[in-house]
Order: structure tokens, then C-alpha cells, then sequence
């Protein structure tokens, strides 16, 4: 930046941003421009501070410099001992050479000697040089950015470096004042002139008033009180009472209302109640809890026996004479025919005005549906209700919802039941997989009839009815017919992978009887006719055991590929028979029998033909016997 001449009596103070970069040393970086910034302080004149400084180039440059960014302003011309000062030094300057101090080496290397002013003698325009070091503290590095001569030696962070900052119009003058007593301190007087430790300790420890500039006391920060102020009191207040509420709702003794409880259930249920315990819970629902509850006599074929039951009142009604309930949970409830229509009446019974309760919702989970001795549990579902709260049906589906199953109250007793599944195993590692299921039926009393049923399954489509009887005396009877069953899938799944192939058809009747439903499956008889196209035996190879013509069993292997087999199947507790076998396949033809006893031994003879162009063909018996896994053939004479 060029510099301009300056008048030697000019004065100049700082203004607020140069009393704000006192405080922050980023603010002026140039030591040499800190350092005039410093020494401005209202009352030295132009020429005041280049005698302090030694330099006039630099100092007219700091001080054109700092005008401009705004740290300094000029003020009016006023009397003081730093004016008398500088007008004397600026009379002096004309017929001797400026001295220079011990702040710095400005100028020429051989005008370096300190020299003292003419002023110095008087106490009040005395001028002292800056020390070279100041005790404690490092000598800082020159400023290379403007052209000067300073020296490591003069520049001292006393001079450069920012005051300790404070706040206010006194830090300003307190940090000026400062600098100017740490740098007006003669080098050759500070050691003679400084007091004492002990001086100084005894001026520090006696009584009386001190000057406020030099007692400065470090600002101390309290910590910030917490008040509580009114929401955040309210707040806890509220969360209190909660939690007080909670308790105490949580802790109440529920057990000395459990015979009003029961009484209001058999009067709403028209059935005698039996309540086991009684509380309330949170979750997974808020609700009054009711655990082992029994609706019915004891023993009774049309008790309702669930595990627990949840109600969640409706708030308004608490004070009515008629309790409304929003939900009743029904929890661990297995439904029958007669548990069906006890719950029927029941709803039937609360919905009537006299009642004390009512429902409006009924939920059911972890329910199960049982005939006889058969239960399908693990399904979740609702019952739905007229306008006037009695109950048309019960919707239950499995967790996975493949499988839905409605049941509704049959007119005359019983209920009617429709089950509609999609990819559903009955089992989860069930070998057999519904890809559709169908079935409707009614169960009436012991008797459950199944009019319609149609399932597809192994890439086919079984369809047929049947008739299950429950009791002492458990039987089950049905016709089913089939078509484009794939025989190895179905072979895969009874555990003979391999054994058989093709796209069977055919109808079947079955009949058991039995003392149970789950014994009757063991015992289970069919009969029909079936017929394979383009399958395959395995392990029997006809024309290899016929070309090699061997009278004693061989283990041969093999399979017998065919274009058509047929026959008749008849299936008792102990053996699959296989009867009046007809294959065909290419130039050969068998006919014959198969018998697949339980422990899997076979026994059986087919008759193998090959035809030729002679007219009299001759069949060649072939006997069949061992294990289904590895069978034995040989040729009888």
C-alpha cells in the first residue's frame, strides 16, 4: 500500500473494531501494523509514535493501513504531554538525527545506538524504549511482508502479541496501558527501578484501597441454576399420577369381585360360569383378563372352556346399567358342533335388553376346530355378528393364511363348515402339498359328512365325498376318483422313490372302522381299477429277464418302460394287491399280478410276451420276490 505524507501532529485513536482486533490476534495479522495498532492510544501525535518506533516509513504505512481498514480514526488536535512531546522531537528531527530505541533496528545498521530524547529528563514526556527480551518469553520471528529492519531481537510478543482480553472500555484502556508500561520501561533503569519481590508481596498484602485498573480479578462464571418452571412441572405431575394410576390398577385386589363377575357372565351367557382367576393386563392390550373360563356344566358335551378371555370395556358404559364391551378376546378356545351353538346362545342370550353385558366384537386366537377324537389347532381368526350382535359364522385361518375355514350354525343343530386352503401342507414337513383344497361338509352330532371335496395335488385332481362317524365306534366311508396323478411324486412321498412312474387315473371306495379316527387311518381298506400311461417299473426289467432266462432269482435291476398299465388295486391293513396286470410296451405284453406286503417283500408272477411274426406266440412266465428296494426275478419252466 502506497503511504501518504502525514501531518506530524495528526493524533489518532482507535475505533471499535480496532479496540475488538486488540482482543482477537487474527484480526490484524502484520506484526509490524499489531504493533503501531498498539501503541495508538488518542494522545500520541504522528511524530510521537515514529520516535517511539524509530521508523517513519513503516509507521506512516501502519498508520495509513489502519486507517483505511477502519481500526483508527484521526481526532481534534488537543494539549497534551505526548502533543508537547512530539512537536518537540518534530523540532528537534531538523538539525539532529532521530534516536532510535531498543524496540527495533529501523533505519540504517550504524544509527542502531539508543539515544535519548531531549524530553526524557521530565517524568511526564519521558520515553523509554521498548526491551529487547522481555524475561520468560521467546524472541518471535521478523515480519518479512513489509520492508523494514527489524530484528529478531527487538520484536518481542509483548509488542505484537494481543492484550489479555477483558470487557468493555476498560479492557481497552487497561491492555494500553499495559503495553505502554511494559514497553516505555528503560533496559538500563528496568533492573534498578522494577521493586522487589518482597516490596511488592508487602504492597500486595497491605490493607487499604487499591486501584481498580491493576486489581483486576478474573470474571467468574456460576453454573446456571435449573428452575423448574411450570410445564415442566405439570409434566412430572402428570407422569406421577400415571404411573401411581398404573400401580394401583396393576395392584388391585380384582379377586374379591370375582363371584359378581361370574354371576354377571352366567346371567349375560344364560350358562353357569366358572372363573378360575381374575386381573387386568397392558399388553399386548389393555383389558380385564378373566383366566380358565368355563361356560356350561361340567362335563357336559356342549361346555365352552377357553384358557383365558380378554374384555375391553367401552368407557362410557362403566357407569350404565348395561356394561358394553368393545372386544372379547377368546383365547385358547376349541370349537365344536356344541361349542358352536353354546356360544351362539350365549351371544343369543347378552344381546337381549335385560342383560347386563353385551359384546360387540368377538375375537378368537390360538383356536383350534375338533371332531371326535380329531383337533386342527393354531388358527386365529373372528366370529362375525349380525346387526343385533347374534353370530352368523366363526373365520379362522392358519398362521401362514393358505388356509381358511369358516363354520356357521346349522339350522336344527350342528354347523356347516367350508375349508378352502392354497399351497397348505397339513403338517409343516408334511410330504404332501394341496396346491388348491376344497371342501365342504356338515357336522351334525358324532357324524361329520363331507359332500364335496376337491384337492390338487401331485400335478392331478382328487375329487370325492366321504362320511366320518366319531365315537366308540369310529368308522369312515367314501368314493374318490383321480386323474393325472403323478405316480412318482405320489410314490416319493410314501417312501418308494423310484419304484413306479407315469400319469395314473382311476376311482377308488375306501372304508374303515375302528375305536378311534386316528386308529381308523391304520386301518384303512380301498378297492378300485387304475390305469398308467407312459410310466416305467423300476427295479423290474421283464425283457432282460426273459432273454437271459434264469431259474434262479437274479438281481437284475433295470426298468420296465411301458406305454400303458392297468389293473385292479385293492389295499388291506396288511398288503397292496396289484391284480389282473396288463402292460404294454412297444413289442412286448405282461399280464399278471403284484403283491406289496407291509413289510415292503414282494410276490407276483407276470406272464412276458414278445411278439413275432409267427403266428403261435408262447408267453414266458417270470417269477418276482424279494425286497421292494432290490426285487428278484426268474424264469419259471
Amino acid at each position: 500500500m502506497a503511504s501518504e505524507q502525514l501531518d506530524p501532529t495528526l493524533v489518532f485513536a482507535r475505533t471499535a473494531a480496532g479496540e475488538e482486533a486488540m482482543a482477537q490476534r487474527t484480526r490484524v495479522v502484520q506484526r509490524n501494523v499489531r504493533m503501531v495498532l498498539i501503541l495508538v492510544d488518542g494522545n500520541a501525535t504522528v511524530a510521537d509514535l515514529c520516535e517511539k518506533t524509530g521508523n517513519v516509513q513503516l509507521t506512516e504505512n501502519a498508520l495509513v493501513e489502519l486507517e483505511s481498514d477502519g481500526f483508527i480514526e484521526r481526532r481534534a488536535e488537543t494539549r497534551s504531554v505526548w502533543r508537547l512531546t512530539g512537536n518537540a522531537a518534530s523540532r528537534k528531527q531538523t538539525t539532529q538525527p532521530r534516536p532510535h530505541s531498543d524496540f527495533s533496528t529501523f533505519g540504517s545498521s550504524g544509527l542502531s545506538t539508543p539515544a535519548s530524547s531531549p524530553l526524557s529528563g521530565t517524568p511526564e514526556t519521558q520515553i523509554i524504549p521498548f526491551p529487547n527480551v522481555r524475561p520468560g518469553r521467546t524472541t518471535p520471528l521478523p515480519d518479512t511482508s513489509a520492508p523494514s529492519t527489524l530484528t529478531p531481537s527487538t520484536l518481542t510478543p509483548s509488542t505484537l502479541g494481543p492484550p489479555t482480553p477483558t470487557t468493555g472500555a476498560a479492557s481497552s484502556s487497561l491492555a494500553a496501558d499495559d503495553l505502554a508500561a511494559e514497553s516505555l520501561a528503560s533496559p538500563g533503569t528496568a533492573s534498578d527501578d522494577r521493586p522487589s519481590l518482597l516490596a511488592r508481596l508487602r504492597a500486595r498484602l497491605a490493607p487499604g484501597p487499591r486501584d481498580s485498573s491493576t486489581g483486576l480479578r478474573p470474571v467468574r462464571r456460576s453454573r446456571q441454576r435449573r428452575t423448574l418452571t411450570w410445564p415442566l412441572a405439570t409434566l412430572i405431575g402428570l407422569a406421577l399420577l400415571a404411573a401411581a394410576l398404573s400401580l394401583g390398577v396393576l395392584l388391585f385386589p380384582y379377586g374379591i369381585y370375582l363371584p359378581e363377575v361370574e354371576a354377571a357372565l352366567a346371567q349375560s351367557s344364560a350358562r353357569p360360569a366358572r372363573i378360575a382367576a381374575m386381573r387386568v393386563t397392558v399388553y399386548p392390550r389393555p383389558g380385564l383378563l378373566l383366566e380358565q373360563v368355563r361356560l356350561g356344566e361340567d362335563g357336559a358335551t356342549d361346555q365352552v372352556s377357553m384358557a383365558s378371555l380378554r374384555l375391553r370395556p367401552e368407557l362410557r358404559s362403566l357407569l350404565s346399567p348395561q356394561i358394553v364391551f368393545g372386544e372379547a378376546e377368546l383365547i385358547g378356545i376349541t370349537l365344536s358342533a356344541a361349542a358352536l351353538d353354546t356360544l351362539a346362545q350365549a351371544l343369543d342370550a347378552s344381546a337381549n335388553a335385560p342383560a347386563r353385558a353385551r359384546v360387540v366384537q368377538v375375537s378368537l386366537s390360538e383356536a383350534g376346530i375338533a371332531f371326535g377324537d380329531l383337533v386342527f389347532t393354531g388358527l386365529a381368526g373372528r366370529l362375525q355378528l349380525s346387526a343385533d350382535h347374534r353370530l352368523q359364522s366363526a373365520l379362522l385361518q392358519s398362521p401362514s393364511k393358505n388356509l381358511l375355514v369358516e363354520l356357521q350354525p346349522a339350522t336344527g343343530g350342528g354347523m356347516n363348515v367350508k375349508l378352502e386352503g392354497t399351497a397348505w401342507r397339513p403338517e409343516p414337513k408334511s410330504p404332501y402339498l394341496f396346491d388348491s383344497l376344497d371342501l365342504q361338509g356338515r357336522i351334525s352330532g358324532p357324524e361329520f359328512l363331507i359332500d364335496r371335496v376337491e384337492a390338487r395335488i401331485f400335478d392331478g385332481v382328487l375329487r370325492g365325498n366321504s362320511a366320518l362317524r366319531s365315537g366308540s365306534k369310529a368308522a369312515v366311508t367314501g368314493d374318490l376318483s383321480f386323474e393325472r396323478i403323478n405316480t412318482g411324486a405320489l410314490a416319493a412321498a410314501l417312501g418308494f422313490n423310484g419304484r413306479i412312474g407315469g400319469e395314473a387315473r382311476g376311482r377308488l371306495s375306501f372304508s374303515t372302522s375302528a375305536d378311534s379316527l386316528p386308529n381308523a387311518v391304520a386301518r384303512l381298506q380301498a378297492s378300485g381299477n387304475f390305469t398308467i400311461h407312459r410310466g416305467h417299473l423300476g427295479g423290474l426289467d421283464l425283457a432282460e429277464a426273459v432273454r437271459r432266462f434264469s431259474v434262479v432269482p437274479l438281481t437284475l435291476g433295470g426298468a420296465t418302460r411301458f406305454e400303458e398299465l392297468s389293473g385292479i388295486l385293492t389295499l388291506t391293513p396288511n398288503a397292496l394287491r396289484l391284480s389282473r396286470l396288463s402292460l404294454t410296451a412297444g413289442l412286448m405284453q405282461a399280464n399278471g399280478q403284484i403283491e406289496i406286503g407291509r413289510d415292503l417283500q414282494l410276490r407276483g408272477r407276470m406272464d412276458v410276451m414278445m411278439a413275432r411274426r409267427r403266428a403261435d406266440h408262447t408267453a414266458m412266465p417270470v417269477l418276482i420276490s424279494g425286497a421292494l428296494e432290490s426285487p428278484l426275478t426268474q424264469t419259471a419252466r
